[in-house]
This record gives structure tokens, C-alpha cells and sequence, in this order.
């Protein structure tokens, strides 16, 4: 039942940061998910990993996003700087959101009341541990070809474009096997 109170609240804070239009109150919203972190009943090994997985994935998000947003404000002379410190702070809020609930929730138990819901949850995470133990085995072969712990620029180059092209071939691969699967339990909605 705990679970399934945390999920609602979870669901209705997601909304509610993703209503906010100010980057001075999601500014705030991330103070308070800050602190929150750190008197959640964790260790501290784990609450460090909670904070670094949050800034570390809005980083890419922002290099992706707001670089070239910002170069494209610059050569047309608009000031988009608002709209820039929003959307970061607010993926920020969001996903600092989720790892603090996640930490705290079981999702399994969250979602034992939908048998969909519980399928749907066991196939994706299933599909997410997959996928995190082929990137760990790239690294570890990557480790173990580099030699004497450095790093060449033209072998991680190769090796981020070998890692890129066997991802997205994996997911085509098996977004095609999940299709036919569905397909062939009457789940066809061409």
C-alpha cells in the first residue's frame, strides 16, 4: 500500500513540476529535491549516486539541447536565456524527481494492481538490465584493449561508433520481435 500511496504521489508531483513556468520556483522545487536527498533514510554512498545520476543525465540533455539552441538565439539576437535556465532546471526537477522516488519506491509493488502495467514494467526493465550489462561488457573490452590505461582519441572514437551502431541495431532489432510478438496476440493497429 506504501508503494502504491508513493506512486500517486510521485505521478501528481511529475504534473504538478511539469505545470511550473518559472525557472526562479523550479530553482526552488530542485533546492527542496536537494534537501530531500540528503535526509532520505539512505547511505551516503547512495544518496552521491542519486544527485550524480540526475546531473550527469541532464548534462547530456543539455549539451544535446541547449548548445545548439543557444547558438541558433545567437545568430538570430533573440535572448533566450529564460527559456534555456526553465526547460534545464525543469528536466533537472524531473528526473532528480524520479531517481528520489525510485529510491524509495518499489515499482513492482507500485503496480501490482494493473496486470498490463506489471507486464509492461517487467518486460522494460527487463530490456534496460540487458542493455546495461552489453554496455558494461563494451567498456570492460574496451578496457582491456587500451594499453597501459590510455586512451587513444581515433580507438574512442571507434569504439563510441561501434557502441552507437550495436545499440541501435539491438533496438530496431528487438522493437521488430516485440512488434510481431504483439502482432501475433491480435495487437496489430496499422
Amino acid at each position: 500500500m506504501k508503494d502504491k500511496i508513493l506512486l500517486s504521489v510521485y505521478l501528481s508531483l511529475l504534473i504538478s513540476v511539469s505545470l511550473v513556468h518559472s525557472y526562479e520556483w523550479l530553482l526552488g522545487i530542485l533546492s527542496l529535491l536537494c534537501i530531500t536527498v540528503f535526509i532520505l533514510p539512505l547511505k551516503k554512498k547512495e544518496k552521491i549516486k542519486i544527485l550524480k545520476r540526475s546531473f550527469s543525465s541532464v548534462f547530456f540533455f543539455g549539451v544535446l539541447v541547449s548548445v545548439p539552441y543557444t547558438i541558433v538565439g545567437f545568430f538570430t539576437g533573440e535572448n533566450r536565456l529564460d527559456y534555456l535556465l526553465t526547460i534545464n532546471a525543469r528536466a533537472l526537477d524531473l528526473t532528480l524527481l524520479t531517481f528520489v522516488f525510485l529510491a524509495v519506491m518499489n515499482p513492482f509493488k507500485a503496480l501490482d494492481f494493473s496486470k498490463n502495467l506489471s507486464l509492461l514494467l517487467v518486460i522494460t526493465s527487463s530490456h534496460a538490465l540487458v542493455y546495461s550489462k552489453v554496455l558494461k561488457d563494451f567498456k570492460d573490452a574496451f578496457k582491456s584493449r587500451s594499453t597501459e590505461g590510455r586512451i587513444r582519441g581515433e580507438d574512442f572514437k571507434h569504439y563510441l561508433t561501434r557502441l552507437v551502431v550495436y545499440f541501435f541495431d539491438k533496438s530496431k532489432e528487438t522493437s521488430e520481435d516485440i512488434y510481431i510478438a504483439m502482432k501475433s496476440r491480435g495487437f496489430y493497429y496499422d
